[in-house]
């Protein structure tokens, strides 16, 4: 017999001295409580209630033993409560990131993350943003940083947030000598940037951002901003960054005359329920606080 489970019921009937208002207030139905309530009377050898037309009355034995029945269902809630914040002290959040956040933005990350949680334990990985969003549909990942737009249902997370981009271009190339630069500019050379499966929709609206004015991209594989800058500093390409620090010998860096070009980022979380809303709020808040030093401000509320 779950013991605690049936003194519970004991002290729900006692307080309420009333099979149906007890029943209701454990959220069950009456039957079963009854029948829990004769089992626990059979299991100690007393009859613990007079059952009367109006409700039932503690006899001198329920009376006696009510107090201990208190006790220990006290102690099993501290006892539970205990260990959930030891749980909780002791747990590391699972931090992924997709490559195109800027090293600087995962650094401010981890560091609220670390505040906003008990332990301030962090673990970072950078994953494409479709394997973030399987991860924590898995539960292998706690909190995920994505780029907007990306299929992230039944995912939940803050507002979408926006960050400026800048064209880096090979120093050589004609159009380092323009900023702003016309993104036609740039026609005659290829793009390094992840590969489509990394983010299918993001990727399909950058391309098309050049399509519209007749520039069929070829793409340099680049996982990350690093191949990505080591492309341009050959030569061979041009790349799109929201990291304002990244630079080589041989690379340009100018702005793009469209503000189409930007890096729409949203957190996400995992629906396991073990990351609180005020570390998803925390984070969101870290990159909003980047998009403003950029200069871009909110792009919150982009959909």
């Amino acid at each position: 017999m779950n013991l605690l489970l049936h003194l519970e019921f004991f002290l729900a009937v006692a307080e309420e001295q009333h099979f149906g208002r007890a029943a209701a207030r454990l959220g069950m139905t009456q039957p079963p409580l009854s029948q829990g309530i004769k089992k626990l009377e059979r299991e100690l050898d007393v009859t613990l209630f007079h059952r009367t037309a109006k409700g039932a009355v503690l006899t001198a034995d329920g009376q006696s033993l009510l107090p201990d029945a208190v006790d220990l269902v006290s102690r099993a809630h501290r006892f539970t409560d205990s260990a959930r914040r030891r749980g909780a002290e002791q747990r590391t959040i699972r931090l992924a990131v997709m490559p195109k956040v800027p090293t600087a933005l995962v650094a401010d990350l981890v560091a609220t993350l670390r505040e906003a949680t008990v332990s301030g334990r962090v673990e970072t990985v950078i994953a494409p943003s479709s394997d973030i969003v399987d991860q924590l549909e898995s539960g292998a990942l706690d909190v995920g940083v994505v780029e907007h737009p990306a299929l992230v249902e039944p995912l939940t997370g803050s507002d979408v947030v926006s960050l400026p981009l800048s064209l880096l271009v090979p120093a050589a190339h004609p159009a380092a000598h323009h900023d702003p630069c016309e993104l036609s500019r740039v026609g005659g050379l290829r793009m390094a940037s992840p590969p489509r499966s990394d983010g299918p929709a993001a990727h399909d609206l950058q391309i098309d951002a050049f399509a519209r004015l007749g520039i069929d991209l070829e793409i340099v594989p680049a996982p990350d901003d690093r191949w990505a800058l080591a492309s341009v500093a050959a030569g061979q390409a041009f790349a799109l960054t929201a990291d304002p620090e990244l630079s080589a010998p041989g690379v340009q860096r100018v702005r793009p005359d469209s503000d189409a070009l930007r890096l729409r980022l949203r957190c996400l979380r995992s629906p396991s329920g073990g990351v609180a809303d005020a570390v998803i709020d925390a984070a969101a808040r870290c990159i909003a606080r980047f998009a403003d030093a950029a200069g871009s401000g909110l792009g919150g509320a982009v959909r």
